[in-house]
């Protein structure tokens, strides 16, 4: 049940880590713990971390930019849903699938997309758009279960012209490990 919770597990979490951008500069990691439910993400040592909880949504933001100060950010964000029944009536999946459908609608480019991709325990889709002057990458993942009613959603964007310079970062930050399941052990 501990690894329900991981994310595209390929990545070993330690302390320090590195990826390496298409000039060959390199960027260190450190692992963020994502409070308060103990899930970790490789976050480059000098971006920011934010966190916002209010239930039913838990919501964490790393960012290279003060997002206190900054509108136009480079960063990545992880929301997890839950109660989607209760609050929209909707299943998790309905829920993922409107909103992937409206990220399209609203898209000024759609760079590319992935079909649902069962991963074991938890279905994902994927939708990669231009925004006005944002890149975005979207995934969204929920429990394959018919009755499931949590919905993760990871997006990393930033200005198009600079798309290419942080790709390399945000693969690195796409393995992440949302909820540590030992805390809930009893």
């Amino acid at each position: 049940m501990k690894q329900l919770f991981v994310i595209m597990c390929c990545m070993l979490f330690s302390n320090l880590a590195f990826a390496q951008d298409q000039t060959g500069n390199q960027t260190e990691f450190v692992t963020q713990i994502l409070e308060p439910l103990g899930g970790k993400i490789l976050r480059p040592k000098n971006w920011y971390y934010f966190e916002a909880h209010s239930e039913p949504v838990y919501s964490w933001l790393l960012s290279l930019e003060d997002a206190s100060k900054e509108q136009d950010i480079t960063s990545v964000k992880i929301q997890i849903f839950t109660q989607i029944k209760k609050n929209t009536g909707k299943t998790s999946k309905q829920f993922a699938m409107d909103s992937f459908n409206l990220r399209k609608k609203e898209a000024t480019k759609i760079i590319s997309t992935c079909d649902e991709e069962n991963m074991g325990l938890f279905t994902r889709i994927c939708l990669e758009t231009e925004e006005g002057p944002y890149h975005v990458k979207y995934s969204m993942f929920w429990l394959s279960s018919e009755d499931s009613d949590m919905l993760i959603v990871q997006s990393a964007g930033t200005k198009k012209e600079l798309w290419e310079t942080y790709a390399p970062t945000f693969d690195a930050m796409s393995s992440f490990e949302p909820i540590d399941m030992s805390r809930f052990d009893e």
